[in-house]
């Protein structure tokens, strides 16, 4: 769609294109009669006429119909119209160039008059229409404008949603190492002030390195497996990322994050958590995250909850319709695949 300044841009050049090619009709049509400087300057006479009529429709009379003042606009036009034909007679007689029309042409006659309203009704008539674009092109521009003020407020509101478990969760967790003075407490506190350093300081717009993420991915499962040092089976691997690539941040942190959330590897050494990230050739991410579970019915149904609706609502927002996201629960086992299209870094 064109935006509202390319329109205006082009609307100016179509004003002037219009206004020297009938300046050019109207010198050819005098030109037959007066010399060529005389032939002009009648030309000009005319075609400020339409001009002027066109311009004061276009500012003036037109919003007056638009606040349904329907007489009043009628009036104001015939007014006008009349108003200019009457001085561009006046003006063309009092030109001091010599007449040089055929004895059987008379410059003033009735059909002359209906031609010149006709045409200056048709000219107001083109000023309406670029009048109705104009506004129609403003009300788009400015309803997009507030769409995308709302979707980047409603992006931000969900980015900012940090899950207070989690926090909460890890916070008690290296309050309680400080206070018994276990070796945990130092790294773990590391691995927070690492996420929440993405989160705060790489996070503000759009897109962020991928590299960035996974890093924010690998401190979140470092801590899950201080959790639970006989745990063994949390994996996570990735493939083909490179410096250059760019994701719309914690999406991915925020899956994992769900997953160790919902999870049973804490409490169970023989759960398992898996998380898989590979970029193809055509800077693909195909993201695959797998995790054990413990059954809760009424958990389970809605799977993650609000994270994971938070999760698609960034999703549909920051790639529309050009991801694809599967999930599946089998056997006390829960599984999801992304696959979505990475930026690069120019």
């Amino acid at each position: 769609m064109i935006d509202n300044t390319t329109f205006k841009r082009y609307a100016i050049i179509g004003q002037l294109g219009f206004v020297l090619i009938f300046l050019l009709i109207n010198y050819i049509e005098n030109v037959d009669y007066y010399p060529n400087g005389e032939a002009l300057v009648y030309a000009l006479n005319y075609t400020f006429m339409i001009g002027a009529v066109a311009y004061l429709h276009y500012f003036f009379i037109l919003p007056i119909y638009l606040k349904g003042r329907l007489w009043l606009y009628l009036l104001l036009f015939l007014l006008t119209m009349t108003s200019f034909i009457a001085l561009y007679y006046i003006v063309d007689y009092l030109l001091p160039f010599e007449y040089n029309y055929d004895d059987e042409d008379t410059l003033l006659t009735f059909d002359a008059i209906v031609y010149d309203y006709l045409l200056l009704i048709l000219t107001s008539a083109y000023s309406s229409l670029y009048y109705f674009v104009e506004q129609w092109m403003k009300n788009t521009t400015t309803h997009s404008e507030l769409r995308n003020e709302k979707l980047q407020a409603e992006l931000n509101f969900l980015k900012s949603q940090i899950n207070p478990h989690f926090l909460f969760n890890t916070l008690n967790n290296i309050y309680s190492y400080v206070q018994t003075g276990n070796e945990k407490s130092g790294p773990m506190l590391e691995h927070l002030s690492s996420i929440l350093r993405f989160m705060v300081y790489d996070c503000g717009e759009n897109r962020v390195e991928l590299h960035k993420e996974i890093t924010a991915i690998e401190d979140l499962l470092d801590i899950l497996r201080m959790k639970n040092s006989a745990q063994k089976h949390i994996v996570f691997q990735h493939h083909g990322v490179k410096g250059f690539h760019l994701i719309a941040p914690l999406i991915l942190v925020n899956i994992v994050e769900n997953a160790c959330k919902h999870s049973n590897v804490i409490h169970d050494s023989e759960g398992f958590l898996k998380v898989d990230i590979l970029v193809n050739q055509d800077d693909e991410c195909q993201f695959h995250i797998s995790n054990s579970f413990k059954p809760k019915p009424s958990k389970v149904v809605e799977n993650a909850g609000l994270g994971l609706m938070n999760i698609k609502k960034r999703l549909a927002l920051q790639y529309d319709e050009h991801y694809t996201m599967l999930e599946e629960i089998q056997d006390n086992i829960y599984s999801l695949k992304l696959s979505l299209p990475l930026e690069r870094k120019t």
